[in-house]
């Protein structure tokens, strides 16, 4: 079924003056290793439909590829970036099944996503020479030339029916703060607005018709939220500026010329494209792990070289490929259970059981406070940190496998520790306090914050371990590699010497479960908020 957007439909019946051909953009992004299908626990909890993978990607891709060609149409694979971390088929060699799947289903181009460097640098130039088709990113540099890496291009040019279109690609300059600096060594991601700007005007001079952004900034579900603070600015007679990477909605604004953006990084599938309506750029986003595809049809006027209208042809952007409704692919399929088998051996062993749901959240959640509480019982540590966003799936009711807690915590971290005063502790409480992927997941402690208070005294009534908490007092304290290392505002960690507990998060979680047998959800809330 098409279902033609009636804005467009206009456009189409009364804005072309030659003839149109059409380009199907099939897209995915943040598959995060999720080749293998996985359980839809968010539409059911306790009766998962099973949804996505490699197989089902590569059945419908064939199939409209197939339907493209009988239609005289043309069709183009994109992914937007994050193809591993998050599965261990996924994780295998830093991402190399989820690449050698991607070569056997064609993709046309990609652009990288921050957690595509998890594993450094060397590692995603690895990935890019051992893929069959372009990786295309304007905004990762070498840091002393200012050069692109090779095998990385910061965009191609491709003709259908005599009109030049151009795909750049952009990374999220947040990279930096997301990934441990370290692994990053050598090269920055420079400032996304400069380089968009430039690279549209260079491929406009190179004879791009048609300018569509790989983008890995992200589209927010609240994009009016972010048009009304670039409108305030601009009504103020400034330039509109952040302290971190703008999203594709602030992106359109400031950025003129860019007829779609294919995006990723926020895990948001929208249903249809959101349009913006400064510059009238058409933007698409799919959801996570592997669950779908996204599908826009574009018409094209080959006498004006212009973008005139766009259909939906499933009647939704987004498709979420459930297996009682799609097929797989024969061969993707025995290809793929090959991968799982190597790289999953030992993940079904049942090692206790959730007697409910053990939920995550946006705010301090029951999940967070079990993985806390885990990193104590593994180390005997005070206090222990969990950054949210390093916990990405929920826990579902009964038996509990590794598989299970890996879909949950699926980075690989390992745990370290440090000594702490009472003092520098407040001081990492106050960071966490300030959101930006700051939030946090604590165990060992209760606290009240208070939001009347200035920034850095809004922690009160700390208790540690049932005592209060004093600002002399030394406290072995317990986090993430990720946090111990600085990352997102934890610049303090950087003061101390942190010392590897010898214990991975996953193996301490996976230990703690079986140490208890049965779990349950605690929700008592470790931190009150207070309101006036």
């Amino acid at each position: 079924m098409r279902i033609l957007l009636p804005v467009l439909s206009l456009l189409l019946a009364f804005g072309a003056s030659g003839e149109i051909v059409y380009l199907n953009i099939l897209h995915t992004n943040d598959i995060h290793g999720g080749i293998v299908p996985t359980e839809a626990s968010f539409m059911n909890p306790d009766f998962p439909p099973m949804i996505g993978g490699g197989a089902y990607i590569s059945s419908y891709v064939n199939a409209v590829r197939e339907e493209c060609r009988a239609e005289g149409e043309y069709c183009l694979l994109i992914d937007v970036g994050d193809i591993y971390q998050g599965t261990p088929t996924g994780n295998y060699q830093g991402g190399e099944f989820v690449m050698e799947w991607m070569n056997s289903i064609d993709y046309d181009l990609m652009t990288l996503g921050n957690h595509d460097f998890d594993d450094g640098t060397d590692n995603v130039l690895k990935l890019c020479r051992q893929a069959e088709f372009p990786v295309i990113c304007t905004n990762f540099v070498d840091s002393a030339t200012g050069e692109i890496p090779d095998p990385v291009v910061p965009y191609e040019i491709r003709e259908f029916g005599g009109v030049n279109i151009a795909f750049i690609g952009l990374a999220t300059p947040d990279t930096y703060g997301l990934v441990t600096p370290e692994l990053l060594a050598g090269y920055v991601f420079i400032n996304e607005v400069e380089t968009t700007e430039r690279y549209v005007q260079e491929v406009r001079e190179q004879g791009a018709d048609i300018v569509i952004l790989v983008s890995h900034l992200g589209q927010p579900g609240d994009p009016d939220r972010y048009l009304e603070r670039v409108y305030s600015a601009w009504d103020q007679g400034e330039e509109y500026t952040k302290d971190f990477s703008m999203n594709n909605a602030e992106l359109t604004c400031l950025v003129p010329g860019i007829d779609v953006i294919v995006s990723g990084h926020t895990h948001l599938g929208l249903s249809e494209p959101w349009v913006s309506p400064v510059s009238h750029t058409i933007v698409v986003q799919g959801y996570a792990n592997g669950t779908g595809i996204g599908r826009l049809r574009l018409a094209i006027d080959t006498e004006t070289g212009t973008l005139v209208g766009y259909d939906l042809p499933e009647g939704e952007e987004y498709i979420s490929l459930l297996h009682d409704e799609f097929w797989p692919d024969p061969q993707a399929a025995e290809m793929i259970e090959g991968f799982r088998s190597v790289a999953e051996a030992g993940m079904d062993q049942v090692i206790g059981e959730a007697l409910e749901q053990i939920t995550r959240g946006d705010a301090e959640h029951p999940l967070g406070r079990l993985i806390a509480d885990a990193m104590l019982w593994s180390t005997g540590a005070d206090v222990a940190l969990m950054n949210r966003g390093g916990i990405r799936a929920a826990i579902p009711r009964g038996p509990l496998t590794p598989r299970i807690i890996y879909q949950a915590i699926p980075f690989e971290e390992r745990l370290f520790t440090l000594e702490v005063t009472g003092a520098e502790l407040r001081e990492i409480l106050e960071t966490g306090m300030q959101g930006r992927r700051r939030d946090m997941e604590i165990g060992g402690l209760t606290a009240t914050r208070n939001q009347t208070m200035p920034d850095g005294q809004k922690m009160g009534d700390i208790m540690v371990g049932g005592e209060p908490w004093h600002p002399d007092s030394v406290y072995s304290f317990v986090t993430t590699g990720y946090l111990a290392q600085g990352n997102v505002g934890y610049e303090i960690m950087l003061e101390h010497e942190v010392m590897p507990a010898n214990i991975t998060l996953m193996e301490a979680v996976s230990g703690y479960i079986e140490e208890l047998g049965e779990i349950e959800a605690d929700n008592r809330t470790r931190i009150i908020w207070i309101e006036e």
